[in-house]
């Protein structure tokens, strides 16, 4: 008897790359902990490979790339007294060292003929 594939899973609104989450939750199927050996992996890939073992490791990095992060409730936020908790910080950073003085330019090059040193 062949293999079936299975059913493919719904993608909820949030995800933002079917493609990659699709194969992400694929190898998070894949990989699962050893019934009789939980520290370890299932997959004959992983035979040695602890649980969870890199191959999961990155597809559960790829589940949270292909989703977007979550969007906080429309509205503008209530920032109070922004201002008085500003000023108790002002002059609090000042530099290690004194900063040294700006270079003084260079005097700017004269060709040889102006000088009268040319022969």
């Amino acid at each position: 008897m062949l293999p079936t594939t299975p059913a493919p899973e719904p993608v909820t609104v949030t995800v933002t790359d079917p493609m990659l989450w699709r194969m992400a939750v694929r190898v998070t199927a894949d990989h699962q902990p050893h019934p009789r050996h939980p520290g370890r992996c299932a997959n004959l890939r992983c035979v040695h490979e602890a649980y969870p073992c890199p191959p999961l490791r990155d597809a559960q990095r790829a589940q949270q790339a292909a989703t977007r992060p979550h969007r906080f409730a429309p509205g503008r936020a209530r920032v109070t007294a922004v201002a008085a908790a500003a000023q108790r910080f002002v002059g609090w950073f000042r530099p290690a060292r004194p900063v040294p003085p700006a270079p003084v330019p260079l005097p700017r090059r004269q060709p040889m003929a102006t000088l009268g040193l040319a022969a």
